[in-house]
């Protein structure tokens, strides 16, 4: 009878309509019994969990793996060599062509002083180099004339000379002759043998032929002058070579005038000495600058690397020339390739305080650092010197 009972309510309790809180009832017809579980649901559950941790066994492998392989770094930054030009003169700032954040070619004009001085000396001391070239190239063409000439006039001294001397040596010869001829017939005339009319004959060419010799010695003497004159006038050229050589000097003194002008203009204006970008302007135009006074700050773009720091303890497993991978917070999404180029020859032990990215409080670890350099096969636009990296080199023997 209890088991009955119990039976009796159970049933009742089944079907006794549900109250709601606003006191609606709900019919047995309306309520919706939660569905049962079925087994599909039951072996779904262990099967995601055991996915997940062969996932994630996966990964860590992989991670392991490339950790083993590669030596991993953030401690890194975009190196450069930053210059900051100035002026080998001093003057007062004329222009400045650039601004910060210009991109400039080797040999861009960046700046220059005011050189309207320099400019005004190099025309005088320009009007002047012409002056002596024109006063040069008169005095060579004189100097060709009076060569020629000299030796015209010495040739044809030497050659009369000769001609002379030639006639002398004749008109002696025959003074002698006519000398013998007289004195024969002065002995023939002793005997009787020859007329007084033939000797005075003999006598007045004897005196004729010696007379005619005298002369030509005479002739001769004159003609030595004429080529000692000659040979004077070959000395009065080699005086005009010696005022020439004075001359060409003189130009040469100028024309080193006006390149040392040059030099000086020159030294007014600021060259870009490579490709790089202008970090600020350090002058004005109208400030007063000194020798050696910076101008401007420059970036030279072509030498760019990646310094990175790297544990002592991984020095044996780094290799010149070993593949390396650098990516940048500034460019997340992004991988790049280089090659470590140099490894360091002392840690950071022994650095300049300077020299290192930050303090040695503030850096520096218990274990010494080794500075690595790497460099890029490719140089990204959007990188600047100072800009933090992270550096993957790849382990000797990997």
């Amino acid at each position: 009878m209890h088991r009955d009972t119990a039976k009796t309510l159970a049933k009742e309790s089944l079907v006794e309509p549900a109250t709601d809180l606003d006191g609606t009832t709900e019919h047995p017809s309306d309520v919706q019994l939660a569905p049962n579980p079925g087994p599909s649901r039951r072996f779904f559950m262990p099967i995601a969990a055991g996915a997940f941790l062969l996932c994630s066994l996966l990964a860590t492998g992989v991670w392991w793996q490339y950790q083993s392989a590669h030596i991993v770094t953030r401690n890194a930054l975009v190196r450069s060599h930053l210059s900051e030009l100035g002026v080998r003169g001093e003057g007062v700032v004329a222009r400045i062509f650039v601004a910060a954040g210009d991109q400039v070619r080797a040999g861009d004009l960046l700046a220059e002083l005011d050189n309207r001085h320099l400019l005004a000396r190099r025309a005088q001391v320009e009007a002047s180099l012409e002056t002596l070239d024109r006063r040069i190239a008169v005095d060579e063409t004189a100097l060709a004339f009076a060569t020629q000439q000299a030796h015209i006039a010495l040739l044809r001294a030497e050659s009369t000379y000769r001609q002379v001397q030639a006639e002398a040596e004749a008109a002696r010869i025959q003074a002698e002759d006519s000398r013998a001829y007289h004195a024969t017939r002065q002995a023939l005339a002793t005997g009787g043998g020859i007329s007084a009319e033939a000797i005075r004959d003999a006598a007045a060419k004897a005196a004729q032929h010696a007379s005619l010799a005298t002369a030509a010695e005479e002739a001769v003497a004159g003609s030595r002058s004429d080529v000692e004159g000659a040979i004077l006038s070959e000395q009065k050229v080699k005086i005009l070579e010696g005022e020439l050589l004075v001359l060409r000097a003189e130009r040469q003194e100028t024309y080193t005038e006006l390149q040392r002008i040059d030099a000086d203009i020159e030294s007014t204006r600021v060259l870009a000495p490579a490709d790089g970008a202008v970090i600020r302007r350090l002058a004005q135009p109208g400030m007063a600058v000194e020798t050696g006074m910076p101008l401007l700050s420059l970036w030279l773009t072509q030498d760019t690397w990646i310094e990175a720091w790297i544990p002592e303890e991984e020095l044996g497993d780094l290799q010149a020339g070993a593949q390396v991978a650098v990516s940048f917070p500034a460019l997340p999404d992004q991988r790049f390739t280089g090659s470590l180029e140099r490894i360091g020859l002392v840690t950071d032990f022994e650095m300049p305080v300077d020299y290192l990215p930050q303090t040695r409080e503030a850096r520096m670890r218990p274990t010494p650092q080794i500075g690595v350099r790497v460099r890029l096969n490719a140089l990204p636009e959007q990188i600047r010197p100072g800009m933090s990296a992270v550096v993957d080199l790849t382990r000797a023997g990997s």
